[in-house]
């Protein structure tokens, strides 16, 4: 289950908080569950006032914890809260304990959960002091009932016999627990140490392989500038010969000038694509302003509206006028709704409709860019953000593309912190959707 699975290493303390929140949750159910259970079911008898005001006290003591993460808890701060955090627990593990039973009932055991969640999440120092603390209060419950400083509450038919005053069985158990615990701590800390290693290993090779293919980028780019002169001036050529501004040719010498044309336009397209997305990797990042994304998408529907003329398509735009700035680059926006709505005129049918419509949703604007096109073979749609991948449908409706369109897409979202899916039916059409983050939420943070 998600809901239970521990943040692997987490960076920011607020992560842990939040796990620990929601870890405790599933306790307080723990405790009224076992106390329903125990009493109805197992027949087991003890007062059930107590544990009903124990996960009272969890619930309101976790609620205050979840008031409190939402500030921002950043480095030894949030260090600090979530140590509190478990030395609460723990304290209230040991009223828990005091009234199930004490130190003979087989729960206390899961001092180990606190333990280890410490070794994991927590400095060494910190772990160990936590680990310290944790056998103080098992011992202080369990030599307090021994020595009849506290009142043992004993729970009928859990155990044949009161076993808290037998001093032999208190000590073994209550040495059995203590050692277990600092060897739990121990190996989860080394594990966790040994973890937190290899992720930092893994973080600077990643940081390698970065500056590598942004050096790659570069070359790439280089290139790419190099050829794209001589391209359009062969293109440039071949029209001044297809026009017949350079004399009459025969016919069959024009069809194959025609298709050289043709191709020499593909290469220019592919060029220019791969500048684009060489310049975007290449770049650690792009300056960003506050972009209004309705004037944007204007602007791209009257880039494109000749060829939607030509098809007879349907250009329809829709977003709400108090639709709030985002914070990214004009150009790189503009040429990221330029490839999708592109894609979308290029791919629907005549007479087809097209549709981009632009929404709050919360702390980003969600976009979502429709048509009634060809549509997307579903084994296709894990592939589309490949460089040079094109689906088989298209292919075979020999429609002309670079294939690097939707990766230049994704690229631009990725350097925005946006995200991007598509939903898609072949035959029926696809939507592409992607989020932007609020100029005022992405400056304020």
């Amino acid at each position: 289950m998600r809901f239970l699975s521990p943040p692997s290493m987490p960076e920011d303390a607020a992560e842990r908080i939040i796990w620990f929140i929601q870890l405790r949750w599933l306790a307080a159910l723990g405790v009224l569950v076992f106390a329903v259970a125990g009493r109805f079911l197992l027949q087991l008898q003890f007062a059930l006032m107590p544990f009903a005001l124990i996960a009272a006290g969890i619930v309101s003591y976790n609620a205050v914890f979840l008031l409190l993460s939402r500030k921002r808890w950043r480095g030894k701060r949030g260090d600090r809260f979530a140590t509190i955090q478990v030395l609460v627990d723990i304290l209230m593990l040991t009223v828990l304990m005091h009234f199930g039973g004490g130190i003979e009932n087989p729960f206390v055991f899961y001092y180990l959960f606190h333990v280890l969640i410490a070794a994991i999440l927590l400095p060494r120092l910190k772990a160990d002091l936590q680990v310290l603390f944790a056998s103080v209060c098992i011992g202080a419950v369990a030599v307090g009932e021994l020595t009849g400083v506290l009142h043992h509450r004993h729970i009928e038919g859990l155990v044949p016999a009161e076993l808290c005053g037998n001093w032999k069985f208190v000590m073994v158990t209550l040495f059995a627990i203590v050692t277990t615990l600092f060897v739990v701590a121990y190996l989860g800390g080394a594990i966790s140490e040994r973890l937190h290693e290899r992720e930092e290993e893994l973080a600077k090779a990643n940081t390698v392989l970065a500056e590598q293919d942004r050096v790659k980028s570069r070359y790439v780019m280089r290139v790419a500038h190099d050829l794209a002169e001589p391209a359009g001036m062969i293109t440039s050529c071949l029209k001044l010969v297809t026009k017949g501004m350079t004399g009459p040719i025969p016919d069959n010498a024009l069809d194959m000038v025609q298709r050289a044309e043709d191709k020499s336009e593909y290469l220019g397209d592919l060029i220019r694509d791969l500048l684009s997305l060489s310049r975007i990797k290449a770049a650690r990042n792009i300056p960003k302003c506050p972009v209004n994304l309705s004037e944007a998408i204007t602007q791209v529907f009257q880039d494109v509206e000749p060829h939607a003329l030509e098809k007879s398509l349907t250009l329809r735009q829709s977003s709400p006028e108090t639709l709030p700035l985002v914070w990214g680059n004009a150009d790189a926006i503009h040429e990221l709704l330029g490839n999708l709505v592109g894609n979308a005129v290029k791919y629907t049918l005549v007479e087809g409709h097209v549709e981009v419509n632009a929404s709050n949703s919360g702390q980003e604007v969600l976009v979502r860019v429709r048509d009634d096109g060809v549509g997307i073979p579903g084994e296709a749609i894990p592939h589309i953000f490949e460089e040079f991948y094109r689906a088989d449908n298209v292919k075979a409706e020999s429609v002309e593309g670079t294939g690097l369109g939707l990766s230049i897409v994704s690229q631009i979202i990725h350097t925005h912190g946006g995200r991007i899916w598509v939903e898609s039916e072949q035959g029926k059409g696809t939507t592409f959707s992607f989020t932007l983050p609020i100029a005022e939420e992405a400056h304020a943070s």
